[in-house]
């Protein structure tokens, strides 16, 4: 992984940590998966991983605990998503992860890779998923050549809590140190906005300032949110509200001309299946790739990217509870009540505004570039 003779090291890092999750993002977290082996291929000193904490799956869609696991079930979903990323990622490492702390949504509304994209392998040849385990991935980091690790939370990040226990004390100064060693921040899809009210999908036992990325797993939550502050790494937030408002589509179509998804390829499919959810016409926005997006322009080209800094507000008792405020603006009721139960993180950058053009520029590379087109 060391630069060979003459080489001059990459501006970015050598080791990247990708984590995704396979409910909210169903399809646009296949597409960062693919960009990141896209960008794994193309720069040099770079491994990129992917890591899937494994979510809950129940078979029964009236069961109204939502809390339940079936382990054979859940089996059979995480082969559909490695099979898929395997297809996508050919180069890529995928990490399995622990499995999520909960899931909020009732069984009758969850999408279901196996289910969903499952009929989508048909006819593509068989694949070796070749999980690696969070063991060697903490190994990884610990490796002397590796000099910078990048973490981000574009989707669940469920693993990091059991990887910081597997690297023990001494091995997360060392993650530490590598985080701040990389130069960028890290990258979270998550938190509203304190000036509006809430948007998510109100569900039985969810606090509407909670959103789905950190929602699954809030112990890893709180691990990324104190690395961060021990070690100096910033963060920079892109939220649901900054998603909505920068990147979306009417339907799936749209979709599939604004990020030049080849007609055929197995993206192509999987975004056509998602994004053909009749509940998402008229409101198709690929979240992750706005997240995404933010990370590669970061410091590379400022001009294409507005930031601002605001106030971090964490709940006190729900660490997936994130929210934003803009000093700015008055504190009027909406904003006390966004902050109630929260407590005072520090000051983050977050997402006001990406380029448009050079949102779908950098998707229809990575899509034009990605394994498994026709």
């Amino acid at each position: 992984m060391g630069a060979g003779a003459g080489e001059e090291e990459p501006p970015s890092f050598r080791v990247r940590l990708v984590s995704v999750v396979g409910f909210w993002s169903a399809r646009a977290w296949y597409l960062i998966a693919a960009a990141g082996d896209v960008l794994q291929r193309q720069t040099p000193n770079l491994n990129f991983a992917v890591v899937v904490p494994e979510r809950r799956a129940w078979r029964d869609k009236d069961e109204p605990d939502t809390t339940k696991h079936d382990p054979a079930y859940g089996e059979e979903v995480l082969a559909t998503a490695g099979a898929v990323l395997r297809h996508l990622c050919p180069r890529t490492a995928l990490v399995r992860g622990p499995l999520n702390q909960r899931n909020l949504v009732p069984w009758r509304m969850s999408f279901n890779e196996h289910e969903k994209y499952g009929p989508l392998l048909q006819g593509l040849p068989p694949v070796d998923t070749q999980w690696t385990q969070l063991r060697e991935l903490a190994d990884r980091v610990l490796n002397p050549e590796v000099t910078s690790v990048l973490l981000d939370m574009n989707g669940s990040i469920g693993y990091l809590d059991s990887l910081v226990k597997a690297l023990g004390p001494e091995g997360e100064e060392v993650l530490g140190r590598k985080m701040k060693a990389a130069g960028l921040p890290v990258v979270l899809m998550a938190g509203v906005q304190a000036e509006l009210a809430p948007q998510t999908l109100p569900l039985p036992g969810r606090d509407p300032r909670a959103t789905a990325n950190a929602i699954y797993h809030p112990d890893g939550v709180r691990v990324l949110l104190r690395l961060a502050k021990e070690h100096d790494v910033p963060l920079l937030f892109v939220t649901n509200n900054a998603c909505n408002r920068l990147l979306r589509f009417g339907d799936a179509g749209e979709v599939a001309a604004g990020l030049g998804l080849v007609a055929g390829g197995l993206l192509r499919r999987i975004s056509d299946t998602w994004f053909g959810l009749p509940h998402l016409q008229g409101k198709c926005v690929p979240f992750d790739w706005v997240a995404f997006t933010a990370m590669l322009l970061y410091g590379r080209e400022p001009s294409a990217m507005k930031l601002v800094r605001q106030e971090l507000w964490v709940g006190a008792n729900d660490s997936s509870v994130l929210v934003l405020r803009d000093t700015s603006q008055p504190q009027g009721d909406i904003v006390a009540k966004n902050l109630e139960g929260t407590e005072l993180y520090g000051i983050v950058e977050s997402v006001y505004d990406i380029d448009h053009a050079a949102m779908l520029a950098l998707a229809r590379h990575a899509a034009a570039n990605a394994a498994a087109n026709p």
